[in-house]
């Protein structure tokens, strides 16, 4: 091995080793929100656990086909554990659940797929197999991450400003990742340790930059410190906001959003949703969701409705996908809305 090989490897393996320290060090962190420190956490195992796969690759004289694929299996759960990551900073107070866990199926298959392969399957495959996993790796990942940054531009509103500069920077760190790996696979034109040797880069850049402006800290604090508001100005507007959304029945409406509800207040976002957090103790959709549940039980247990599919109750209530009304109504009555239907007609 070459001196240059032997300053790569160090180079590259620090970055590996950084990452499951500080990978530790989250999962064991007392302050901020809890489940968003141990998202990054697994997230940080993940990413060190493919990058240190790409390091042996590149350097060991053989490496087992099956350890190979496993660490390309595990490419589809850096795209979920960053988009769950990013929901749990804007829905601060909502627990992980079990429904959560469905993102990560493909990666699962992906793992298992990897632990099958055999290195006489890489002659007796067709090749158009190995071009359909690479796609579906790399487009799962890239997928993932463009969903992640529209959910949180959606609901920057919601957000401390610090924590939007966090996950902005971890998209774009991952965003950096997935283009070296994608030009990883022109081996001829970019070599293999690029990959590794960035990933080390963006997780000393990354760290330095968490540490210095104390972003962890900031993920469960509330946005709204700093507005110049008293405490009956935001009972008035909150009850203003709550005349238009259960009075007015404007939960019903599926066009309900943060600004038309600020328009109809005549008050800032801002200070509409600092009103709703404070009081209910909710963001935006949480608060609004409680009465579109609500609504939602009312037509369930009226025999008049039983008429209506599941999914004309949701539609009628405001929701406009079946998946989110599915999603709102487990949070709050602990049922699907089909459970809670059949045990109404026992």
């Amino acid at each position: 091995m070459s001196a240059n090989d032997i300053v790569l490897v160090i180079v590259s393996g620090l970055g590996v080793i950084h990452g499951l320290f500080l990978s530790i060090f989250l999962w064991i962190y007392t302050k901020g929100n809890s489940l968003s420190n141990k998202l990054l956490s697994l997230l940080l195992i993940v990413l060190s656990f493919r990058v240190g796969k790409s390091v042996f690759l590149e350097f060991a004289e053989q490496l087992d086909i099956k350890l190979i694929f496993t660490g390309l299996g595990t490419i589809m759960a850096i795209g979920p554990l960053f988009y769950l990551f990013a929901q749990s900073c804007v829905q601060k107070a909502k627990p992980f659940n079990n429904l959560n866990l469905t993102h990560f199926i493909p990666a699962v298959a992906g793992v298992c797929f990897g632990l099958w392969l055999t290195e006489s399957d890489l002659e007796t495959l067709p090749i158009w197999v190995f071009v359909t996993l690479f796609l579906t790796y790399y487009l799962h990942f890239i997928i993932y991450l463009v969903i992640s940054v529209l959910y949180t531009r959606k609901h920057k509103s919601e957000l401390n400003q610090d924590v939007y500069k966090l996950l902005r920077l971890l998209f774009y760190a991952l965003l950096a990742i997935w283009v070296a790996y994608v030009l990883n696979l022109f081996d001829d034109t970019v070599p293999y340790i690029v990959g590794p040797v960035l990933y080390s880069v963006v997780a000393y850049v990354v760290s330095f930059e968490v540490i210095r402006q104390g972003y962890l800290d900031k993920i469960d604090q509330t946005k709204y410190k700093t507005t110049p508001a008293s405490e009956e100005q935001i009972d008035q507007l909150f009850h203003r906001a709550l005349k238009v959304v259960v009075e007015e029945a404007q939960y019903a409406n599926p066009e309900l959003s943060l600004k038309s509800l600020s328009e109809a207040v005549h008050a800032s976002p801002q200070m509409v949703s600092m009103a709703i957090n404070q009081k209910s103790e909710k963001n935006f959709n949480g608060f609004v969701n409680t009465y579109r549940i609500q609504e939602a039980t009312r037509l369930l247990q009226d025999s008049r409705y039983n008429n209506l599919t599941i999914a004309a109750i949701a539609f009628e209530v405001g929701f406009n996908s079946i998946s989110s009304f599915n999603t709102a109504f487990k949070n709050q009555t602990g049922q699907t809305p089909q459970t809670y239907r059949k045990q109404l007609t026992k």
